[in-house]
């Protein structure tokens, strides 16, 4: 392999060598045997320049000391080359993230601290208004997250570009060994977007479910902080951030309960044999049972009305009743509620 006849200017700069290093360590190569004198006048630079140069050259181990003519510099071979620019890149790379690692440590210790001050100041409930000061907030209770995040997302129809800004956020905490239990809507699955993001996460290292119905937006970091809406039927009031342990507890096993009773992402809206009724269904029976509008039960499920109408009008074949009334009656009585 002649592996020196690829080796250009243009691929030692890809590899990060500076361009009149690059230049130099080629004109060695063209004009094997020049002298000092020489081969500064083909580079069109003076001999103190290039003598610089050769030594910047020597730092990097691409010259050695010339076995057949003591005194002078060689070029390593094309091959050795390549492999040292690589390492050297690989090094700088490490010491970087190393750098940047270190800096996140300090200012997640820092905000971490601030928070628990902020929290702690207001008897452990902290009130924000605004989408932007809840999303500020928000991003820096993940970003000091260490442990885990439960999360309830009872909302569908996000636009992608939301996604997609989000995505960031959620790859950084998995890529750090976060624990990640996500708890979407059913009706996610018909939301080409949510479903896809959902799947990634999975991919990632999350861990998803889906549920019919699900009670508030929530959101908790290492068992210790929520976030909860200060209004759940309304969005846009504003939120709450929670760190007495008492109401802490009282979601993690609000969480932990919706959890245990929803489905994997890969197995979806399952059917109970006995009765043959999906998730979906038993929901909506159980809130049209209890008084819930279709326009409520609607929201509450993330489906359109028209859905909730026909999933209602097929309950009702099913059981072969006249009206509402009449399928509520019936369903009672074969243990559907």
């Amino acid at each position: 392999m002649s592996t020196g006849a690829q080796v250009d200017v243009a691929a030692l700069l890809e590899l990060g060598l500076e361009e009149s290093l690059a230049q130099t360590w080629i004109a060695m190569r063209a004009y094997p045997g020049a002298g000092v004198e020489e081969l500064a006048q083909v580079l069109g630079i003076n001999e103190i320049q290039l003598r610089e140069q050769l030594d910047a050259l020597a730092d990097r181990s691409l010259v050695r000391a010339s076995q057949q003519s003591p005194g002078s510099l060689v070029p390593i071979a094309a091959e050795a080359a390549v492999a040292q620019l690589l390492q050297r890149q690989e090094q700088e790379l490490a010491e970087q993230q190393a750098r940047i690692q270190r800096q996140r440590d300090q200012i997640t210790t820092t905000v971490e601290k601030r928070l628990r001050e902020d929290t702690a100041a207001d008897g452990q409930i902290e009130h924000i208004i605004g989408a932007d000061a809840v999303q500020a907030r928000f991003e820096q209770l993940a970003y000091t997250t260490v442990a885990s995040i439960d999360s309830l997302m009872p909302v569908v129809g996000l636009p992608a570009e939301m996604l997609a800004e989000a995505w960031p956020l959620d790859a950084e905490l998995l890529r750090r060994g976060v624990k990640m239990r996500s708890l979407y809507l059913e009706a996610i699955r018909n939301d080409a977007a949510m479903i896809s993001y959902a799947r990634d996460l999975e991919a990632a290292g999350g861990h998803v479910r889906t549920a019919p119905a699900l009670p508030q937006r929530l959101f908790i970091s290492d068992a210790r902080i929520a976030i909860v809406p200060l209004d759940p039927t309304t969005r846009g009031r504003g939120a709450a951030v929670i760190s007495a342990p008492g109401v802490i507890a009282s979601l993690l096993e609000l969480f932990d309960s919706a959890w245990s009773n929803a489905a994997p992402l890969d197995i979806g809206n399952s059917v109970d044999p006995g009765s043959g009724l999906s998730n979906t269904e038993r929901v909506l029976l159980g809130m049209l049972a209890e008084g819930s509008t279709d326009e409520a039960a609607a929201k509450k499920l993330g489906v359109s009305l028209r859905t909730v109408r026909r999933i209602m009008a097929d309950l009702m074949h099913r059981l072969d009743a006249g009206s509402r009334f009449e399928a509520g009656i019936k369903a009672a009585k074969k243990g559907w509620l």
